[in-house]
């Protein structure tokens, strides 16, 4: 069979309907599989189309299981009607209705369906709390070395009792805490060169002679170019 959008249109129904599965498409429209995926292969119109269809389908039935579960929690009432058809006197072939009776029953909520959200919510919150604990761990503040090499011991073990009687655990707590101890003695010396280099260049900064501001040049007075003058004269030299 030729490809068509006509053909494409009708399948891309079939399957937003959930009508039918794939294999069922295909044989009802008298074409087999690999035909199917050939043209979801070669047409990316066609594949696009068939991928809206399946997400829509899917969009409806978890609307459809919201609903249903909803009337479970909180129950819903059920309708049953009974129709009577008596045949016409005047026309053999036809029946007409002659009375209908319907009944209202209400079905009281689902304990099955309480007990699923519940449990759901439960195993949520587990949830929850599991991502926080990795995102905080656990820390123990101890005031003895003693215990804290107990809880090393208990770590090194997997939280399992019986870590103290093994002596590949022991040994590997101890190197441990000899590694801490060298760390810890360290660090003064380190710190205490850190203070000695920052003395030495505290010293050679005050060592450093002090630029002494340059003096400001005074100015001579200008000679008069005019020493003797008729009285009731003033001399001018600006």
């Amino acid at each position: 069979m030729k490809y068509t959008n006509k053909l494409a249109m009708h399948i891309v129904e079939m399957i937003e309907q959930d009508l039918c599965s794939i294999s069922e498409i295909c044989k009802s429209l008298k074409i087999s599989r690999k035909t199917f995926y050939e043209w979801k292969k070669a047409k990316p119109e066609f594949s696009e189309a068939l991928e809206e269809a399946i997400d829509h389908r899917e969009e409806v039935m978890i609307a459809s299981a919201r609903i249903g579960l909803k009337q479970l929690l909180e129950g819903y009432v059920q309708k049953k009607e009974k129709i009577t058809y008596v045949t016409d006197k005047k026309n053999p072939v036809e029946d007409y209705e002659k009375c209908r009776v319907v009944e209202k029953k209400f079905c009281p909520p689902s304990i099955r369906a309480i007990k699923y959200v519940l449990d759901r919510e439960e195993r949520k919150k587990d949830k929850d709390r599991l991502l926080a604990s990795e995102r905080c761990p656990l820390v123990i503040e101890v005031q003895d070395e003693e215990t804290r090499r107990q809880l090393m011991i208990l770590k090194e073990n997997g939280f399992r009792s019986g870590g103290s009687l093994n002596p590949e655990i022991l040994a590997a707590v101890n190197k441990e805490l000899k590694e801490e101890e060298k760390v810890k003695n360290e660090e003064p010396e380190v710190k205490s060169e850190e203070r000695k280099v920052k003395n030495e260049q505290g010293q050679a900064m005050e060592q450093l002679p002090v630029a002494q501001p340059s003096a400001t040049p005074v100015e001579k007075p200008k000679p008069n170019p005019y020493p003797f003058l008729p009285p009731g004269y003033t001399s001018r030299t600006d």
